[in-house]
């Protein structure tokens, strides 16, 4: 789990032990007696690490030997005695050297001590910064060029994020020139760059840092660390970043996983998120200029495989609200992005990849998650499948029939519709349906929004509109996209019956009647419902008459969705307009969109006629309402079936105002 890149998260780096006597044996016990008996449990751990790929182990004095220090202590701190630093330099020349002499471990860097500014009661040893000048310049430097030793050499790993214990080394530069990596820890200190070790072309790294307080294993605490890793990537420019312990025994926040002794474990979020970072970003990558805080709680940042082409990007989501953002790289172009999500019910899950917009990407970020994307720079775009016809949902216009209690939703609490500004949903807590119909459909696909969990969906499909078939379907992983709102994508199971021309979507059960909103659904079929009449009523040209007492009004459009253009009567009497089908056609269905004032939404009616004499009133199916501004609302009125050669729309009475009902848009279908 932590090193493999299948299974885990893909470490690349291991931090070990050099042992002392305490806990970990030494090598050198006495002076001049050398002893190479490792314990089996560290090796077997390195060798484990090395078949899943980490290539880059390295390991920190926390104390030299006893007889080495002024206390003769390995505990409570005490310093290197004088006359031992020549003899420490040959002890960490021997430690790499035998290392890869017995156990063919290549140890990658050494690092001289621990947190050397702190005397604790375990392993320590305290160093000042001009020790450390001296070590390195007189001591190290020549000892390790005596023995051709390879290891890089880090210093500081102070227990706060600071380069203050090798400022002095740094500047000397004899000492800085045996100096490779500074290193610190971060259990307190800003996360910001160490200026001296970077002017001076020095690899920093942050080596350990963790969580002493009570256990934690939620996904607030998971995206919390993913911010700092991010903060260290982005803000300290940092090379690494450690988390102090993989797994282990402790109860409190100091590993990834946590080990019980009846022999289970339990993983942290925070080993996902990590995970999120290490699994896709390597040694070698460099990192690339992206925003890195578009708004408030949310990071990204960017990393790009010079070699190869391939790139990275991890978005790190630390709100509970959905954001959308319009990714292009100037470093990487690409046809895809794969992403992979980490969330409150998926850890480093692969998603449905992302397709490119003329380059551009809209990426979907869920209320307290972590995302990785990753691509290749060039790579070409993927052909789509092409649809017949979608509908988003943002009309009733494709809709052929629906039972009465439907509504089209634009509201959008913690951004859980990704910015949808219109979406179906049922406006009471029973059964209800919508239907569409289009000649042999062959296939279709689904988006839904849904709060909590996914119940109560159905689908049928029938060729004639009288007998109806249940439609089995499945659901992709549903993705969180916030507010406890999580999106899926749905699909038949198989093929439709040959010359289905009927589908019907079924909404029941759930605890609330919002509970599931039909976002967007798309048709793979021969004949596509088109209306032969779209009279968005910016003037009288495609109506056959209407009363005298009608006017087409502009004013108010912010209150009616923009609409720039309805008809409206110009006093409070019973009014009508008469649409008229061609030639050798007729009516089969119509879709009204309607706004009224207050409550004043009655008597609006439709009727249907032959000869434009006679007239029947036709008993339409009208949508749950939707406050548009102001006091405005707006409804859809529809109806199918028709078989008519007009179409009367009545206003009539209502409240005190002749403007008090408008009719925006008018759909009709011939045949």
């Amino acid at each position: 789990m932590l090193f493999s890149n299948d299974k885990g998260i893909g470490l690349s780096m291991l931090r070990c032990e050099v042992g002392n006597g305490l806990n970990m044996p030494t090598i050198e016990p006495q002076d001049g007696v050398w002893v190479y008996e490792r314990p089996v449990s560290e090796l077997w751990v390195i060798n484990e690490a090395k078949k899943r790929g980490i290539d880059k182990i390295f390991s920190t004095v926390w104390s030299p030997p006893a007889w080495m220090k002024t206390t003769g202590k390995i505990t409570n701190g005490g310093y290197l005695k004088k006359d031992c630093y020549r003899k420490f330099a040959e002890y960490l020349a021997e430690y790499v050297s035998a290392y890869k002499r017995l156990y063919d471990i290549d140890i990658y860097a050494v690092s001289i001590a621990n947190e050397p500014e702190y005397a604790a009661m375990w392993q320590s040893c305290l160093w000042k910064p001009e020790n450390f000048t001296d070590f390195l310049q007189n001591h190290l430097a020549p000892v390790f060029a005596e023995k051709n030793i390879p290891a890089k050499v880090i210093v500081g790993e102070k227990g706060e994020w600071s380069e203050a214990m090798v400022v002095n080394a740094l500047n000397n530069p004899a000492s800085c020139s045996r100096l490779d990596i500074v290193g610190g820890h971060q259990y307190s200190g800003s996360i910001s760059p160490l200026t001296t070790a970077i002017s001076k072309g020095k690899r920093t790294w942050e080596t350990e840092v963790s969580d002493t307080g009570i256990y934690k294993n939620d996904i607030k605490d998971g995206v919390a660390w993913a911010e700092r890793i991010h903060r260290f990537m982005s803000d300290a420019s940092a090379n690494a970043f450690m988390y102090w312990l993989g797994a282990s025994y402790k109860t409190n926040n100091e590993s990834l996983i946590r080990l019980y002794q009846d022999g289970t474990y339990v993983s942290a979020k925070r080993l996902y998120t990590m995970g999120n970072f290490s699994k896709f970003v390597k040694p070698g990558y460099v990192r690339i200029g992206i925003n890195n805080n578009p708004v408030k709680g949310v990071y990204f940042s960017a990393y790009k495989n010079p070699l190869t082409g391939e790139f990275v990007v991890i978005a790190v989501n630390n709100t509970d609200t959905n954001h959308l953002f319009d990714l292009s790289l100037d470093a990487c172009a690409a046809g895809s992005l794969t992403q992979t999500i980490t969330n409150d019910k998926e850890n480093l899950t692969r998603y449905e990849d992302i397709i490119s917009e003329n380059g551009t990407f809209q990426l979907s970020l869920g209320g307290y998650s972590v995302v990785t994307f990753t691509g290749t720079n060039g790579s070409i775009r993927p052909e789509q499948r092409v649809w017949t016809i979608t509908d988003e949902l943002n009309d009733w216009k494709y809709i052929y029939s629906a039972t009465p209690d439907w509504m089209l939703e634009g509201n959008d609490p913690y951004g859980g519709f990704e910015a949808d500004p219109s979406r179906a949903r049922r406006t009471v807590k029973s059964a209800q349906s919508l239907t569409y119909c289009f000649k042999n459909i062959r296939d279709f696909e689904a988006q839904i929004y849904f709060y909590k969990q996914f119940v109560g969906m159905k689908l049928y499909a029938s060729i004639d509109g009288e007998t109806w078939n249940p439609v089995g379907y499945e659901a992709s992983r549903p993705k969180i996209t916030g507010g406890y709102w999580e999106k899926t994508t749905i699909r038949p199971q198989g093929m439709l019956q040959a010359g289905t021309n009927y589908l019907k979507i079924e909404f029941d059960l759930g605890d609330q009647e919002w509970d599931k909103h039909l976002a967007k659904i798309s048709f793979d079929c021969d004949g596509v419902f088109v209306p032969t009449i779209h009279d968005s009523l910016n003037d009288w040209s495609k109506t056959d008459s209407h009363s005298v007492n009608w006017m087409l009004d502009a004013d108010n459009a912010q209150s009616m969705e923009g609409d720039s253009s309805r008809a409206r009567r110009t006093s409070a009497s019973k009014e009508f307009i008469t649409y008229k089908a061609g030639e050798n056609k007729t009516f089969d269905t119509f879709c009204a969109k309607l706004y009224y004032f207050r409550g004043a939404n009655s008597p609006i009616r439709f009727y249907s006629s032959i000869d434009g004499v006679n007239y029947t009133e036709i008993t339409a199916q009208y949508s749950g309402s939707v406050d548009t501004g102001s006091y405005w609302r707006r409804m859809y009125a529809k109806a199918s079936n028709l078989n008519c050669k007009y179409i009367k729309v009545e206003f009539d009475g209502g409240g005190l105002y002749p403007w008090d009902k408008q009719l925006g848009d008018m759909w009709i279908n011939e045949l």
